[in-house]
C-alpha cells in the first residue's frame, strides 16, 4: 500500500486547503487555516469545543441521526436498517465494529450485490479494546457507539463515487448541514484496517475531535497480507455520539448521550460533581487515552495547574458513572439479541 504519497483530491485545490506535517505526531493533514500547526486532532491540540460548539446550534444525539440519515438520503443515498450487533453472519467476529462489517465479505468480496448502492446507514457499534479508557477520557472512547456510514461499492465499468465525493459529501454536511466553518475541518492522512479489508483514508477532525473517518477500501487483507480488490468500497464511519458531544459543547460526551439519565445515575451514586473542574479538564481529557492513568492524570494537572491527587478524587468517582452508563447499555444492546453470559 502506498503511503509516502499524498492522499490528494480535486476538492483541495478547489478550496485553497493546503498539506502540512504534525510536529506531534508525524501526520500528514490537510487544512484551509496557513496558521495551524498541528492535525487538528487531541491529544495533539486541545479541545476548544468545551462550552464553545462550532455548530449552528446544539443538536440531540437522535436530532444527529437524522441529520446525517437525511442529509445523505437528499444525496441519493437509500437509509438501511441497521444490522444486529452481534455479528452472527461473520465466522471471524463476534460482535459488529464498524458499519461495513455488514457487507463484509460477501459485498465487498463480491459475492452478493449491496442492498442499495450507494446507502447509508446508522449502526450501533461494540468495540471493547478501549474498554479501561471509558469514562476517563470523557466520551471520546465508548464501549457501544453508532456509526453512520455512507457506503458506494464501485464495480469494474460501474463507478459510483470515490475519493473526491465521498470528501465532498462529509465537507458539505458538516458546514451546510451543521455550520461548521469550513476553516475548522482538518483532514488527516491515514490508513485503517478492519474486518478484513484495508485501505487509505481521512480521519476528519473539529475543534480536536475526530468526528469521522473516510475510508477507501481497495484491499482484502489475508494472513497480513494485502491482495487488491475488484471492488473499490467507500467505506465511511461518523461518529453519531460525536457529533452530538462537538454540538453541544457540553462537559463530556455522557452528558451530550444521556441527558437527564446521567444526573440521575450520578445522583443515586452520591456523587458531587465540580461542573467547572469537569469542563476545564475535558479540555484535555485526550490526554487520558495515551498513558496509565496516573501518568495522564497528572499531565492534565500539569495543565490545569491543580494537584494531581485533589483532581484524581474530584474526577474518578464522575468517571466510574461514566463508565457504568456505557457497559449498561452494551449490555442490553447484547442481551437483547440472546447472547448468554458465560465462563465457556
Amino acid at each position: 500500500m502506498e503511503v509516502e504519497k499524498p492522499l490528494k483530491v480535486p476538492f483541495f485545490d478547489e478550496n485553497d486547503f493546503i498539506r502540512k506535517r504534525c510536529p506531534a505526531c508525524g501526520s500528514y493533514f490537510w487544512t484551509q487555516n496557513p496558521d495551524v500547526s498541528d492535525c487538528g486532532d487531541a491529544p495533539c491540540c486541545d479541545y476548544t469545543f468545551i462550552d464553545n460548539p462550532p455548530t449552528r446550534r446544539g443538536f440531540s444525539l437522535g436530532e444527529i441521526r437524522e441529520r446525517f440519515l437525511g442529509f445523505f438520503e437528499r444525496h441519493d443515498h437509500r437509509i438501511i436498517n441497521p444490522y444486529p450487533v452481534v455479528a452472527r453472519w461473520r465466522d471471524d467476529l463476534h460482535v459488529t465494529i464498524a458499519s461495513i462489517v455488514d457487507f463484509q465479505p460477501y459485498v465487498t468480496d463480491g459475492i452478493i450485490p449491496p442492498p442499495a448502492n450507494p446507502l447509508v446507514i446508522s449502526q450501533p457499534c461494540l468495540r471493547f479494546e478501549d474498554i479501561d479508557k471509558v469514562g476517563p477520557t470523557a466520551g471520546r472512547h465508548l464501549t457501544i457507539f453508532e456509526m453512520g456510514g455512507h457506503h458506494a461499492f464501485n464495480h469494474p465499468g460501474k463507478a459510483i463515487y470515490w475519493k473526491d465525493e465521498t470528501v465532498r459529501l462529509h465537507h458539505e454536511f458538516a458546514t451546510e448541514e451543521l455550520g461548521i466553518k469550513s476553516d475548522l475541518i482538518t483532514y488527516k492522512e491515514g490508513i485503517w484496517s478492519g474486518g478484513g479489508n484495508a485501505g487509505r483514508d481521512f480521519e476528519t477532525s473539529v475543534c480536536g475531535l475526530e468526528v469521522a473517518t473516510l475510508v477507501f477500501m481497495t484491499y482484502k487483507v489475508v494472513d497480513g497480507s494485502f491482495t487488491e480488490l475488484p471492488i473499490k468500497t467507500v467505506d465511511t464511519g461518523y461518529g453519531i455520539e460525536r457529533w452530538c458531544w462537538l454540538s453541544l459543547g457540553s462537559p463530556s460526551g455522557f452528558h451530550a448521550i444521556y441527558g437527564t439519565v446521567l444526573d440521575g445515575l450520578l445522583d443515586m451514586a452520591g456523587v458531587d460533581v465540580d461542573e467547572s473542574l469537569l469542563k476545564a479538564s475535558a479540555r484535555y481529557s485526550a490526554l487520558m487515552g495515551t498513558a496509565d492513568r496516573w501518568t495522564a492524570r497528572k499531565r492534565v494537572a500539569d495543565a490545569l495547574g491543580v494537584d494531581v491527587k485533589a483532581l484524581d478524587e474530584a474526577l474518578a468517582p464522575v468517571e466510574r458513572v461514566y463508565a457504568i452508563a456505557d457497559y449498561t447499555k452494551a449490555l442490553i444492546f447484547m442481551l437483547s439479541e440472546g447472547v448468554v453470559p458465560s465462563n465457556v
